[in-house]
This record gives C-alpha cells, sequence and structure tokens, in this order.
C-alpha cells in the first residue's frame, strides 16, 4: 500500500541532463554566431576571406543607393580583397549613382580591388558606377556609355484646358515652379534647366576623367605617341567629350575607344579580378545580395511614374 501523501521524486538526473542540453544548445549557438561573424566581416583566421571575391549586383534603374553602398562599406571593412560589382542597369538618378560611385573609390584608397563587369546593359549612371573601379570588363554586345543627363517634365496644359482645369499658383520667386505640368516651360526657365543640365554634365565627365585617368593616359599615348604620364586632362576630356553626347556604346566599340578595360564576359571578370588580388586557384564567388526590403522596393520603382516624378525635378544619369 502506497505511501499518503506520497513520498517527493528524486529530480536531480533531470535537472543535470537539462542543464547539459542548456549548456550544449548556447555553446552550439556560439559556435554558429562565430562562423556567421567570421564569414561576414572577414575576421581572421580559417574563415577569413582571402581567396574569396565578393559579389555585388547592380540590376535595373537606379534609385536609390543606401543597401548597395550598406554592403560595399562591409566589405571595405573585412579583411576580403576582392568586389566584384556585376552592372546590368540602364543608370537612373544622379544623386544614388554618385554615392556608389564614391563608396568605390573608398574602397579602392582601402588598399581593395574592385572590378566592374558589364552584363547587357551597363549605361549612363551604370558607366559612371564602372568608371570608378580598377577595371572594366564588358561582353562585346553589351550596350555601355550613354554619358550624359536628362530631365523630364510632363506638360499637360493642353489636356487641363480641355476639360477646363486651371492652377493658381502662388510662389516666391520666379523659378519656383519650374517644370509644373500645369503650363507650358518659359525661355528664361528652359536656360536656367539647362545651365543645371550641363553643370551635372561636367560633373559626370570630371568623374569619368578621374576615375578612369591611367586608362586614357595610356589610351591616347598610343595613339599620340607620348608618354602616358605627360597626357594632360584637358587632352582626355578633349578625346571622350565627343563619344559622350549621350549615345550608346557597344562593349566592343568602348573597349576600342578605352572606355572599357577588356571583352570578356562574368567568368573573364572572375579571373581578372582574382588575379589583380592576388588570389591562387579557382576563387570562391560569394554573393552579398540586398536586403529583402530593397528588393521589394527596387521592384517596383521602374513601374512608378510617381516614385520618379514625385519631386517635379529629377536629373538622371539614365540611358532612354
Amino acid at each position: 500500500m502506497s505511501e499518503f501523501p506520497p513520498k517527493p521524486k528524486n529530480h536531480n538526473v533531470l535537472y543535470v541532463l537539462i542543464g547539459l542540453g542548456v549548456f550544449f544548445v548556447l555553446t552550439l549557438g556560439f559556435v554558429f554566431y562565430s562562423i556567421q561573424k567570421a564569414f561576414s566581416h572577414g575576421n581572421p583566421g580559417i574563415f577569413s576571406g582571402d581567396d574569396e571575391i565578393t559579389l555585388i549586383d547592380v540590376k535595373g534603374p537606379i534609385y536609390e543607393s543606401d543597401d548597395v553602398v550598406r554592403r560595399i562599406k562591409k566589405f571595405k571593412k573585412s579583411d576580403k580583397k576582392a568586389l566584384l560589382i556585376r552592372l546590368d542597369s540602364p543608370g537612373g538618378a544622379v544623386a544614388p549613382s554618385q554615392e556608389i560611385y564614391s563608396e568605390i573609390l573608398r574602397a579602392r584608397e582601402n588598399n581593395k580591388i574592385v572590378v566592374a563587369s558589364m552584363s547587357s546593359l551597363a549605361a549612363s549612371g551604370a558607366y559612371y558606377i564602372a568608371s570608378a573601379c580598377d577595371r572594366i570588363v564588358a561582353n562585346p554586345g553589351t550596350l555601355t556609355g550613354s554619358i550624359g543627363v536628362i530631365a523630364e517634365f510632363p506638360d499637360a496644359s493642353t489636356l487641363l484646358k480641355k476639360v477646363g482645369l486651371h492652377f493658381e499658383t502662388i510662389k516666391s520667386g520666379a523659378f519656383k515652379d519650374t517644370g509644373s505640368f500645369s503650363r507650358p516651360m518659359n525661355p528664361q526657365e528652359r536656360e536656367y534647366l539647362q545651365e543645371t543640365i550641363n553643370e551635372v554634365y561636367g560633373q559626370f565627365l570630371k568623374s569619368v576623367v578621374d576615375g578612369r585617368k591611367k586608362a586614357f593616359q595610356e589610351k591616347l599615348a598610343k595613339i599620340l605617341g607620348k608618354k602616358a604620364s605627360s597626357i594632360t586632362e584637358n587632352e582626355i576630356f578633349s578625346y571622350i567629350k565627343p563619344w559622350a553626347d549621350g549615345r550608346v556604346l557597344t562593349g566592343e566599340k568602348a573597349f576600342h575607344l578605352g572606355f572599357v578595360d577588356q571583352l570578356g564576359n562574368y567568368e573573364d571578370a572572375v579571373k581578372l579580378t582574382a588575379q589583380l588580388a592576388g588570389i591562387k586557384g579557382e576563387p570562391v564567388v560569394r554573393t552579398d545580395a540586398p536586403s529583402k526590403l530593397d528588393q521589394w522596393v527596387n521592384s517596383l520603382l521602374p513601374f512608378s511614374f510617381f516614385s520618379r516624378n514625385s519631386t517635379g525635378f529629377q536629373l538622371e544619369y539614365r540611358f532612354y
């Protein structure tokens, strides 16, 4: 006959097993965390990433730069040596293109190797980005170039007049409503905007010359029969400007003119990146992908007219 109340059972063994289980889980979590940190930040050790190439894709219209800049900065802080920028883009807004360009230069100043690999299309703002890299590799049939600046403004004044809709505008200055879709642009506004376009176009040219100065010096040295070091920036400007009128260039044409360094596909770009970075053997290419939120936002931007023109004035490095 059992005692009442029953004697408490001995749970010591159970407590020990639970304690061991918690310890095992915590240890396993710490190990996985350490591995993840090693891979993502290039900590010294067996996961230093010295034989890795980080791949960043820039696809579609460029209307934001935060995610790409964040990923380049992460690469710059790591122990990894080589970055491959894969471009398949018609370009986009001016400021995001300039921000990505600047971050690539900062990575190079930190003794990193950065190579641009052009896919089907790497025009305007995408070429702007590529010009910041150590080398540019393009397919013969790649469409690139399209160096120029564009701004578009819809004029719905005729339509508004037909439907009897009229806008009353109160403004602080003559140019405050420049680009309004409710009326045609006047000559003074057109002149003012053209000056702005020309200024930003000059920034584009200067960035290309700054980023690819050595490449163009070597190209002009062969053409002019001079030492590469003696080629001035003014000579480079004079050489590239006839080709920087917004026209698109094939990869083959761009190569012969000196706008890209090598003809080849993605695999050729990987080999060149590994060579420049001193990576021996077959390199590991590890893709640093954008966040899910950025992927979703970017998927919407090309199809949203208002997302691109909500300010009424958007300067773009874009292949039309």
